[in-house]
């Protein structure tokens, strides 16, 4: 049995997940042999798509015997009882940061890494509420629901890089959360418009912030740099020396370190893989 096959199998019978076959990448375009395919690697080898999804292991396994190469893809909404918050690269990174910063934090939930260096956070289906599929609920997030799927590690993306969970929310080891109240009014809801994220960041970095903000926020502006591809010791040297001035009262900079390291390494993997390593003591 194929590592594709494993997986697919493994998600159905451990976590009770739906699971359907999708086309893969070979050669570098899509195994559905259209040059145009607007959508490579990521959409279903079954005739009825995302309705045909399975949580029968032999079901699956005889799938996967049949395309063993077939990348995996798992039914959100109801099926498997999570949706997915879709964040697309740094727009969406910028357009997530607002939203906490008006709205309050995520709680710690599985978490993807996506083939294109995206994130899919899962959170699970609230009782007696429907939360479908809405297409750029702000800049770069979309939600994945009812009658939607995403592809699922070890699955390849179309630019050559495996999907995986991230190293430190996996499935089994992190419990999928619930989503917080402030979410599940924003999909119940029209898309916030979230203005220019720059003016954020402008405020931010102009402002300074309190005792109680200032870790989250050297987090943030951390991430927000390395996200533009600044240099990690760039961005160590800028945020401590923001730090020196604008936090009240300055953090110890070891601590500053500390937090621009965890980011850098967590940045740098979504970006480059697991293998890659990063440190601020040049380990």
């Amino acid at each position: 049995m194929s590592e594709l096959a494993e997986a697919a199998v493994y998600y159905a019978e451990r976590f009770g997940w739906a699971v359907l076959p999708l086309h893969s990448i070979a050669g570098g375009r899509c195994t559905c042999g259209r040059v145009d395919c607007p959508s490579p690697g990521k959409h279903p080898l079954t005739r009825h798509g995302v309705k045909e999804a399975s949580k029968d292991s032999e079901a699956i396994a005889a799938w996967w015997r049949r395309w063993p190469w077939a990348n995996i893809g798992i039914a959100t909404g109801k099926a498997s009882g999570f949706f997915v918050l879709d964040v697309d690269g740094p727009e969406g990174e910028d357009s997530l940061y607002e939203l906490v910063r008006r709205h309050g934090e995520l709680p710690e939930t599985v978490e993807q890494i996506t083939g294109s260096g995206g994130r899919h956070l899962l959170f699970r289906m609230p009782e007696g509420r429907a939360i479908g599929n809405k297409v750029r609920l702000a800049p770069g997030l979309d939600v994945r629901g009812e009658g939607g799927y995403i592809v699922a590690a070890p699955s390849i993306h179309a630019g050559g890089r495996r999907y995986e969970w991230e190293f430190s929310s996996r499935p089994g080891e992190v419990q999928i959360a619930e989503a917080p109240g402030w979410l599940l009014e924003l999909l119940a809801g029209p898309a916030e418009g979230l203005g220019r994220p720059v003016e954020v960041w402008r405020q931010l970095v102009s402002e300074g912030v309190e005792e109680g903000q200032r870790n989250n926020s050297i987090a943030a502006l951390a991430g927000h740099l390395l996200r533009k591809r600044v240099d990690p010791y760039v961005a160590l040297d800028l945020l401590l020396a923001w730090n020196q001035v604008k936090c009240r009262p300055p953090l110890p900079d070891e601590e500053v370190v500390r937090t621009v390291d965890s980011i850098a390494k967590k940045e740098l993997e979504r970006r480059l893989g697991k293998w890659w390593r990063w440190s601020t003591s040049g380990a």
